[in-house]
């Protein structure tokens, strides 16, 4: 076992395949859309949840692993990793992951870390951990977007076979702004359409990286 985990930006494929994930919720609003979507769609999606939504909206971790889709684990408080002490760290995940598998998840527990940020403490404890890390080479930035038109473009200027798509349900609330993520849920919409007529399927990131 080494000090560096093993880190995935996408999947080396041919196939026109790419997931869609989603970091920070799950949110009683959002993920609950995403989820009624993806149902009626017959679409499978990797969530990367922090500890303390868990924690709160058990039940839509319940609904999610119900209905076939992939949790990660985006650690308990959403705080950057970047000069944290291992210990710290350590916790962080390892509190998240039992809480997760508590409401029944089995297999792999991937990672993302909050920000896409890991330094040396931070791999030093993933590779402990045996954790594959999940980032993306599809950085939407859609968190800081009303427009759903501009997250979309991002999308296609960059989607290429095994493609992992960056987008948030939930997010960090700051000096009492209230999240939305309206225009992530609009540009869904359009792609979950958009995408299949030009060849691509969506997988869920385990699946994905099976190829």
């Amino acid at each position: 076992m080494g000090i560096i985990p093993k880190i995935i930006f996408k999947a080396k494929i041919k196939e026109k395949l790419a997931a869609l994930t989603f970091d920070d919720g799950p949110h009683p609003e959002f993920t609950i859309e995403l989820l009624d979507i993806f149902k009626e769609n017959g679409i499978k999606a990797t969530f990367f949840v922090t500890g303390k939504n868990i924690e709160k909206y058990k039940m839509i971790i319940r609904r999610m692993i119900a209905e076939g889709h992939e949790l990660g684990n985006h650690t308990y408080s959403h705080k950057n990793l970047i000069f944290k002490k291992k210990s710290m760290i350590f916790e962080e995940i390892e509190r998240t992951d039992k809480l997760l598998r508590d409401l029944g998840v089995k297999g792999d527990i991937f990672f993302r870390p909050p920000y896409g940020r890991i330094l040396f403490a931070a791999a030093a404890v993933l590779a402990s951990l045996n954790k594959k890390v999940i980032m993306w080479n599809i950085p939407t930035k859609d968190y800081k977007e009303n427009d759903p038109d501009i997250i979309l473009k991002r999308i296609y200027k960059r989607i290429k076979p095994g493609s992992i798509i960056e987008l948030h349900d939930c997010g960090v609330e700051r000096a009492g702004k209230k999240i939305d993520r309206q225009a992530t849920i609009n540009a869904v919409k359009i792609l979950i359409n958009e995408l299949p007529k030009r060849g691509y399927e969506f997988r869920t990131v385990s699946e994905l990286i099976k190829y």
